[in-house]
């Protein structure tokens, strides 16, 4: 299975490395695990395929240069989403080679990465909550501000209350709700949430273990409209990974 699309991964980390294929999943919006373990299905192929093309071009004068095709060409947008692009590799790598985080206290490495995504994404609020059984609510279990370096737990939010969101966590990689209080997933959350704490910006990742949406990440932007971009979405989904990775292990 995806045997073509994992070909794809193989071709850019042979052009630039981890920051290629990160470069590659942010761009076709499938990560190099998905491409591993989906099938072959056109659509999937011809997205990862123009993805991959546009990168071919990004690193086409470095590919001709020796001893630089390791090297990174502009993105686009330039040499500043480049340089944030190598910071989100570098927090990704970090939290990996912390072994001790993801095969010991799971409570640990929730902090551990709400403190990292904060400080990467410029973001001032990140926190993790999982839902009860029968997914009627979540519960926080650890939130971080970056304003007061302080974590929090215990909030609540009910189903019942906030149906729209609800529906976009079993149903959607990611929710990257540029205006909060408009989009119509986190709009139900205008009032009650986001006025009082002066959020207008969310970008959420559901937690997946195994087949079942045990939670989600929650990376809260206060201060004017923030537009989302694909890599800060990839990064995101990748610290809802490194949790559930976190989960399967203690599960295990």
């Amino acid at each position: 299975m995806g045997k073509r699309l994992q070909s794809f991964f193989d071709e850019a980390d042979k052009m630039g490395g981890l920051v290629a294929r990160m470069r590659l999943a942010s761009m076709s919006q499938v990560t190099s695990t998905e491409a591993s373990s989906i099938e072959d299905k056109p659509e999937l192929v011809e997205r990862v395929k123009k993805a991959l093309d546009s990168l071919r071009e990004q690193f086409a004068t470095n590919v001709e240069k020796p001893g630089a095709a390791r090297d990174v060409g502009p993105a686009p947008g330039g040499d500043e989403q480049t340089r944030l692009l190598r910071r989100h590799v570098t927090t990704y790598l970090d939290l990996m080679t912390q072994r001790s985080l993801i095969d010991g206290d799971v409570d640990k490495t929730i902090r551990r990465v709400n403190q990292a995504a904060s400080t990467t994404l410029a973001v001032q609020r990140v926190s993790v909550w999982f839902t009860d059984a029968g997914a009627t609510k979540i519960k926080c279990v650890d939130l971080y501000d970056h304003a007061t370096s302080e974590h929090t737990s215990g909030v609540e939010l009910f189903a019942k209350d906030f149906p729209p969101y609800f529906t976009a966590l079993k149903t959607e990689r990611t929710i990257a709700a540029h205006d909060a209080h408009t989009d119509p997933r986190t709009s139900c959350f205008s009032e009650p949430y986001l006025k009082p704490l002066g959020i207008n910006s969310m970008l959420d990742v559901p937690i997946w273990v195994g087949k079942g949406m045990v939670g989600v990440i929650c990376h809260e932007h206060r201060g004017p409209k923030r537009t989302w971009n694909r890599d800060e979405e990839t990064f995101a989904y990748l610290m809802s990974s490194i949790i559930a990775l976190a989960l399967e292990r203690k599960k295990g």
